[in-house]
């Protein structure tokens, strides 16, 4: 038996298994939360008829929402499993936050976004609070297929970071690349780069911005930002906040009498970004060396391992 969280935080195993002893019938749901709690654009989503509140981690609203098996494997290959959802038609529209899921699963908005899913143990219709819920399982997105009336979801486990085999005791991460925060400053800064978007010639492969942090107004080396990553920011009217894209290139340009930073994407964006879209930037993601040893951000040469 899995660990029963009560909706105070408290372990109540105990407690359900006493009360579920002498019974042959058990009320019973499946929580899923798509995203991570303090992602604004999470979706907290249940299988039940009417909502469910479990205080420790939020409200999820009922969802036609049909889950597939846990496929196990031996050893440490990748768990996996599917999430055939099917949320309402919406309009498509130029707001990543606001358009249609169909949207934003064609835009591959849920791409490693991280699931949780939980079993809720019900003592009356509704109550996820009493005995509270126990872990099923977690894991990132990896696929995603947009079907006639829903959008499937195969989330692959937490374990997908291993790419390597390992003995089964002996867990660790052991690609540096799964270590990669996602947000490491570029070559040169010990700070992450914050720029405010200009509209003027931008479009959706090309980003034009003035940066507003650490240095205000500032221009970046030439290519400093190669093959990094331009990340939208979250904000009241944003149309790509969450959104991200490769880095081409960065060099200077001149619009009218000032300079700005203008960034070449490898891939084009949905749609042009608005003023109100603000973004950081972010440096490459760190290398998996053939000689086995990694310096920092950015590589360091190692003479002693001639590399």
């Amino acid at each position: 038996m899995k660990r029963v969280i009560a909706g105070d935080g408290h372990d109540a195993t105990a407690a359900y298994l006493a009360w579920v002893a002498g019974r042959r019938e058990v009320g019973m749901a499946t929580l899923y939360l798509i995203g991570n709690p303090e992602d604004p654009q999470a979706l907290y989503l249940t299988d039940w008829e009417s909502p469910l509140d479990w205080p420790i981690v939020g409200v999820f609203q009922p969802a036609a929402i049909k889950r597939g098996s846990v496929t196990s494997k031996i050893g440490t290959e990748t768990d996996s499993l599917d999430i055939t959802w099917s949320p309402q038609i919406g309009t498509f529209i130029q707001n990543i936050a606001t358009t249609s899921p169909y949207q934003q699963a064609q835009l591959g908005w849920f791409d490693n976004i991280q699931v949780r899913i939980w079993t809720a143990y019900m003592p009356t219709p509704g109550d996820c609070n009493t005995f509270g819920c126990s872990e099923l399982f977690g894991g990132r997105i990896g696929e995603c297929e947009t079907q006639r009336g829903s959008i499937v979801l195969t989330v692959n486990s937490f374990l997908d970071t291993l790419d390597e085999k390992v003995p089964t005791n002996v867990i660790e991460l052991s690609n540096t690349k799964a270590a990669y925060t996602g947000a490491t400053p570029p070559a040169g800064f010990t700070h992450i780069p914050q720029f405010d978007c200009h509209v003027g010639g931008s479009s959706p492969t090309t980003i034009v911005g003035d940066q507003t942090y650490p240095d205000p107004g500032s221009i970046l080396n030439t290519n400093v930002a190669k093959d990094g990553y331009l990340v939208f920011n979250y904000g009241p009217n944003a149309t790509l906040g969450g959104y991200w894209g490769a880095i081409a290139q960065n060099v200077k340009v001149t619009i009218g009498s000032n300079n700005y930073n203008q960034f070449v994407l490898y891939e084009a964006l949905p749609w042009t970004p608005t003023a109100e879209d603000t973004f950081y930037i972010s440096g490459q993601a760190p290398l998996n060396l053939s000689d086995g040893e990694y310096y920092g951000f950015p590589w360091v040469p190692n003479p002693t391992l001639g590399v």
